[in-house]
């Protein structure tokens, strides 16, 4: 496993180099505000309300390529945050987790959030944010 380092803005380190470290928390840096003109990455997510329902995700382009981006991060370092926002500008943090094939499915909660027609079993499932490692200081 290679070693990394991560910092407040969830910036991946794979070097070991100080000089190359402090060269791309830098450039991490710079890339992490948008420019005036440059469209806010905007995002709604909407889960399933119950079994078989559907589930939805607009957003605009912005927003998907750093989905994108943080979507392949995961897949290289299993878990990473994104800062969304959606219309009204009220932002949040998507938690995104790559799990492994052998991941006990049925101990994780169900993600239906409509209490009307369907009511978790507390003492059975894992809330999802007990399933992140490098973020548990961030989910309590």
């Amino acid at each position: 496993m290679e070693p990394r380092a991560e910092s407040g803005m969830d910036t991946y380190l794979d070097i070991y180099s100080p000089e190359t470290v402090l060269e791309q928390l830098n450039q991490a840096y710079k890339n992490r505000f948008y420019e005036e003109d440059e469209p806010t990455p905007l995002c709604h997510i909407f889960g399933q309300q119950m079994w078989h329902s559907n589930a939805y995700l607009i957003a605009n382009r912005t927003a998907l390529m750093e989905l994108k981006e943080a979507i392949d991060v995961a897949l290289k370092h299993k878990e990473i945050r994104l800062g969304l926002s959606p219309s009204d500008g009220e932002g949040y943090d998507l938690f995104i987790k790559c799990v492994e094939d052998d991941f006990e499915w049925e101990e994780l909660e169900m993600p239906y959030h409509d209490r009307d027609c369907y009511v978790p079993d507390e003492t059975v499932g894992i809330p999802p944010h007990k399933t992140f490692k490098q973020y548990k200081r961030h989910l309590r």
